[in-house]
């Protein structure tokens, strides 16, 4: 009888395939009561150092996004003026005599950087790559009783990448344990064929096996295939004899007569396992989630998922989440990817570097593309202490296991072996093709600006095809290439901020008295976006801050470039710059970061989350922008600009309708209103029939807070996190737009507070503090629970404001419905 394969994240325990007659293979959550100790220490790594007085802490870990923001911090622009440095980790754990004959093993899922790893003052190894997953076999240095691991973290010569990295072990740790006979470390490799004759899909579930016991054995290899819904569907079975110290490589092959085949709409998932037996006892069972799916990229048509033409409605992501830095709790990411699926958003490029283990799973079950990308560059640092350095020595080793590790995951399509590499060969861009395309030739290959390496298969594209002409001239060059926007386009938004008047970032466009030397006009080289007054209507906003309106420009607008992909079959879609604002690449002090995202760095939606909403979602919408809160501007006739996937919209002002426009392609709807208090109300209709309705009302003075939790039921599991979004709002009720109160949040019982954040790329005020400024009206608060049952209480007050009490129930921990089946190892 199959038990319970999928548990909920979060456990202290997680099993992964349990009984069939005893244990068969365990996989232990290792992050809790771990010490750290910033700064370089002697003799950590031995046995008998005393920690106890260093911090006690849970992993993922990130200190530097606890520090404080400081201009003359070496990593500068960087990392955002945050610091960085050297850290130390301990973990004291026991020996279960359960472990005798097994093996045991460590993974980390991500440390960053340089990090060296002890166990018993026995050194393990070194791994410098920061992003990527990695393991250690402990069980020859075990001993009865207590032992200790000890990891040291490298991060002190900075920046060591061109955006905030953060410090630490910053992603999730386990134990594993297995019998010497065992399935080996990402042991499946999981690929399909469909017949054209009879529709029946061959899936072959190529299996790496391994025998580390002291005699020969002679076992059955049973493998077994899950539907979606947790029925057999397919077995096989095999007899094998492994020598001591003996590998092999089985390749199972199961029919399946009509699958469910993932996509996007539909992330219909298999289960395939393996169970080695040996005389009726189960030695190992090992399992791994896939989906079958056909796609394919064409020169000519563009992409197809499962015979369906399919546009990439792409973003590209950083992996750090504003307050939380680099040290992402599983529920914050599955908040941000769910903010991006109601978006419309498909497609995800791991810009530049591979992500956690359940980012994939996650998007393997929401239904997300993945362009997954290995590398920002190659042998040639980009930022002075960066992965370049050790790139020569540690290629191989990393990309084999980041391709093995991600592999058999449907969301990913495409893998991208680096992004704008500089002075590369030819040469080597073939050896990096060949070695991927060794291990998987399944999925095409790519580059982040790409274009000119002549061995990859899909070229990509960044800024550079934001200009006009290009893709028609490499088109014309190279007709037998796909083309894809690997990082296009480029805007600039700050949430809550409007300018009438366009704005091109002068480096890449030409400034006005530049025309005639250079370019006959600015068209020539951009897409023009036409002002939308001839007058600037807001003239007092910081020039830090960018204008949320669709005119804040690198090359290209939003709608532009959508046209571009809608227009030309050729054109396979796109991954924008970026999904959120993220910390680093700053342009210049006192701004931590520069503001690319569609979501600010407290993860609240700006303007043009709508917009793209309005362009990529079926389902109807309606958004209003600016918000209507403009004293001292009465009479002064204000841009209203309606997003939404109707075919009409009316917009009404104080009930009085200003019109009905048509909706087309572009989603350019606009009214010039002259300002008086009051609401507007915008109707979207489709075929005759409203659709959606949204409206924006004039606020009064801040007279309190209001609190949205995204629930308020967690588990006691030191792991579950509730968002509380905060408004300081007037005494109706209505956002204050530009209210910028002092807000402290006080968390009492079992929970702690982990980040507070507003979004004001200029805020310096450090995130793990429970008081910080509203921007625009707004801030985010992160809590986490705790181990024991009980009610966390929750009050956010301001001077001058009314305060508001919410409460948050932790519960016991017990197996729920499935979420992410977490096999790494």
């Amino acid at each position: 009888m199959k038990f319970l394969k999928y548990l909920k994240i979060g456990y202290s325990v997680l099993f992964v395939m349990l009984f069939s007659s005893g244990l068969a293979r365990e996989v232990q959550v290792f992050d809790f009561d771990w010490r750290f100790a910033l700064g370089d220490h002697e003799q950590v790594n031995t046995a008998g150092y005393s920690d106890n007085r260093w911090r006690l802490l849970d992993l993922p870990h990130d200190w530097s996004i606890e520090g404080e923001y400081d201009e003359s911090h070496p990593g500068g622009i960087a990392m955002g003026f945050l610091p960085a440095g050297i850290g130390w980790y301990r973990k004291t754990f026991d020996y279960d005599s359960e472990w005798d004959g097994k093996l045991v093993s460590i993974e980390f899922d991500g440390v960053y950087m340089n990090s060296d790893v002890w166990i018993n003052g026995k050194h393990l190894g070194k791994r410098p790559y920061g992003y990527i997953s990695f393991g250690y076999d402990l069980t020859p240095y075990l001993k009865p009783g207590q032992n200790v691991i000890a990891v040291r973290v490298d991060n002190k010569k900075v920046p060591s990448g061109r955006w905030y990295t953060g410090s630490g072990i910053y992603r999730s740790t386990r134990l594993t344990i297995t019998d010497p006979v065992r399935v080996e470390k990402w042991g499946h490799y999981i690929t399909s064929e469909r017949s054209e004759k009879t529709g029946i899909r061959t899936v072959t579930v190529e299996t790496s096996i391994r025998n580390e016991s002291e005699k020969t054995r002679k076992l059955t290899v049973e493998t077994n295939v899950f539907s979606p819904s947790g029925t057999l569907v397919a077995s096989s079975s095999e007899q094998v004899k492994l020598q001591s110290g003996e590998r092999k490589v089985l390749d199972p092959r199961v029919e399946l007569k009509k699958p469910d085949l993932w996509s996007p709409d539909s992330p219909a998932l298999y289960v395939a396992e393996t169970r080695i037996i040996e005389k009726g006892k189960q030695r190992d069972a090992y399992e791994t989630r896939f989906g079958i799916r056909d796609f394919e990229f064409h020169a000519d048509m563009g992409f197809s998922l499962n015979g369906i033409p399919t546009k990439l409605k792409g973003v590209c992501m950083h992996h750090d989440a504003g307050p939380l830095g680099a040290a992402v709790p599983f529920d914050v990411l599955r908040q941000r990817l769910q903010l991006l699926k109601d978006m419309g958003c498909n497609a995800i490029r791991t810009s530049h570097n591979p992500f956690a283990p359940e980012f994939y799973d996650m998007c393997d079950e929401m239904g997300f593309l993945v362009m997954d990308e290995a590398f920002d560059g190659w042998g040639k640092p980009k930022a002075a202490h960066d992965y370049g350095h050790y790139f020569d020595e540690w290629w191989e080793r990393d990309l084999e296991d980041f391709i093995k590790r991600d592999r058999n995951h449907p969301s990913v399509i495409i893998w991208s072996i680096g992004n704008e590499v500089h002075g590369y060969t030819k040469e080597w861009q073939k050896r990096l093709v060949d070695f991927v395309k060794d291990l998987d030739p399944t999925r095409p290959v790519t580059q982040g600006r790409g274009y000119a390496g002549p061995h990859i298969d899909i070229a990509g594209f960044n800024g550079h095809g934001e200009f006009r002409g290009t893709f028609e001239k490499y088109r014309k060059d190279f007709p037998e290439r796909t083309i894809i926007g690997t990082e296009i386009t480029h805007t600039l938004q700050t949430r809550g901020v409007y300018r009438t008047k366009t704005w091109y970032r002068v480096r890449d466009n030409p400034a006005p008295w530049e025309i005639g030397k250079k370019f006959s006009s600015i068209e020539d080289r951009v897409y023009k976006i036409p002002d939308l007054s001839e007058e600037e209507v807001f003239v007092d906003e910081p020039r830090q801050y960018d204008s949320s309106y669709d005119n804040s420009i690198v090359r290209i607008g939003v709608r532009d470039e959508w046209m571009r992909v809608l227009d030309n079959d050729y054109y396979t879609g796109n991954f924008r710059w970026t999904a959120f604002d993220y910390i680093g690449e700053s342009f210049g002090w006192p701004a931590r970061t520069a503001n690319f995202g569609i979501i600010d760095l407290a993860g609240i939606p700006k303007d043009h989350y709508y917009l793209y909403q309005s362009l990529w979602s079926d389902e109807p919408m309606a958004h209003i922008l600016p918000h209507w809160t403009h004293p001292g501007k009465e009479g002064i006739e204000i841009p209203v600009v309606g997003y939404t996937n109707g075919d009409t919209a009316e917009l009404f002002l104080n009930g009085e309708s200003l019109g009905v426009q048509a909706v087309d392609q572009r989603k350019d709807t606009v009214w010039m209103v002259p300002y008086e208090s009051g609401s507007l109300r915008l109707v979207s209709r489709k075929d005759g029939k409203t659709v959606a309705v949204t409206s924006v009302r004039t606020a009064k003075s801040a007279k309190s807070v209001t609190l949205a939790l995204d629930k308020e039921i967690v588990r006691a599991n030191r792991k579950d996190v509730v968002r509380v979004d905060i408004e300081i709002c007037d005494a109706k009720g209505n956002c204050v737009p530009l209210a910028d109160n002092r807000v402290e949040v006080a968390i009492s019982g079992p929970g702690r507070l982990i980040g507070v954040e507003n979004g004001d790329i200029l805020d310096l005020d450090p995130h793990k503090v429970s008081s910080r400024k509203a921007f625009r009206g707004k801030l985010v608060a992160f809590v986490q629970a705790g181990d024991v049952e009980g009610a966390i209480d929750l009050v956010v007050s301001g001077e001058g404001l009314k305060s508001q009490r919410a409460s948050i129930t932790v519960v016991s921990e017990e197996p729920a419905a499935f979420e992410v089946t977490r096999n790494y190892n």
